[in-house]
């Protein structure tokens, strides 16, 4: 065992409180951008009231309601997961564990870490398979406690900045 995953022992990594704020002005957001996109079509439509342009209105705003009503599908079970899963660096790999159900991913297959900074924070860990999909690791509370472990879990050169 690693003097990495003997210190990572135990330890878990959980979501962030602030990432569920976070989650919910981005859909705000999103939402408030497709209110304003439908305002501009029917503006259009109420100055140019042709078959073409009603014809767009009901087209955007179907297609915008659909996206805003999967987003926010999509926030809440997010939402409804979050308080019951964590991470553990186990030796030998990364376990996720949410509710009753776990999966591991196994160190071995991580071609790559690529660390992910905007202003000089770190915003999320991208972990690169050897089949070339990548894991997102975002939102975790001491993010850069867990950057610090899986770097040293991993080979050297393994970083990419």
């Amino acid at each position: 065992m690693t003097s990495a995953m003997a210190e990572a022992a135990g330890e878990r990594f959980i979501i962030a409180p602030e990432e569920k704020r976070r989650r919910w002005i981005r859909a705000g957001w999103g939402l408030l951008f497709s209110t304003a996109i439908i305002a501009i079509v029917a503006l259009d439509h109420a100055r140019d009231p042709q078959p073409s342009t009603r014809a767009l209105l009901w087209s955007v705003t179907l297609v915008l309601t659909v996206a805003n009503l999967g987003n926010l599908f999509f926030l809440l079970r997010y939402l409804r997961r979050i308080p019951h899963h964590h991470l553990e660096l186990v030796p030998g790999s990364l376990r996720f564990v949410t509710a009753g159900d776990s999966s591991e991913l196994d160190l071995g297959q991580v071609a790559a870490i690529r660390l992910f900074r905007r202003w000089g924070r770190l915003q999320h860990i991208q972990l690169v398979l050897r089949n070339n999909r990548g894991i997102r690791l975002e939102g975790y509370r001491d993010l850069p406690r867990l950057a610090e472990l899986l770097q040293r879990a991993l080979p050297s050169g393994k970083l990419l900045s």
